[in-house]
């Protein structure tokens, strides 16, 4: 390991122990009754701030494991929020379409940091075309049928296959000297 290596694990270790300390107070504080705080916000506030750092140091690092936990993390945390704030409906059967597009989102941003790597965004595109369509037909009132359903239960897990796929592809296959 080298030593920007080393530094960057002992910061990253700093900013994990800071985040826990400071949870661990906020938690104090709440059971004392000194502040009513809502948890389910501090905590999805902490997931926004730990996903974006990932994704930003997944920059630095060309880890693309990271990059892609990352962007997954911090948009799930905004969704929450968004959630949590009134700013996006509340129930499952609206919010559950975010599922695909959270991922699909998180393949672009991998295919922007390999530009060279089409197939990241071809599942990106099958991800977020997926999930907008089904936010859609939700928010047009259209309620989805048989016929969308029997789709997706085609179309998500050939989406699922594709993205094993090119994980074993790139990770194994592709690296064998």
């Amino acid at each position: 390991m080298s030593e920007l290596d080393h530094k960057r694990t002992r910061f990253g270790t700093f900013l994990l122990g800071l985040l826990f300390l400071l949870f661990g107070v906020l938690l104090l504080i709440g059971r004392t009754g000194v502040l009513s705080l809502d948890f389910t916000k501090i905590g999805a506030f902490a997931v926004l701030f730990f996903g974006g750092f990932e994704a930003i140091a997944s920059f630095a690092s060309s880890n693309q494991g990271r990059l892609f936990w990352g962007v997954v993390l911090f948009l799930s945390a905004l969704l929450a929020l968004l959630v949590s704030y009134g700013v996006a409906p509340g129930s499952w059967h609206q919010v559950w379409p975010s599922v695909l597009v959270i991922p699909g989102l998180a393949f672009l941003m991998l295919y922007f940091s390999h530009p060279s790597e089409y197939s990241l965004l071809t599942l990106s595109g099958l991800f977020v075309f997926v999930g907008i369509a089904l936010l859609i037909a939700r928010k047009d009132g259209f309620s989805i049928n048989e016929w969308a359903f029997g789709a997706l239960r085609v179309v998500v897990p050939v989406a699922v296959v594709v993205a094993g796929i090119y994980i074993i592809w790139k990770n194994f296959i592709k690296t064998r000297p």
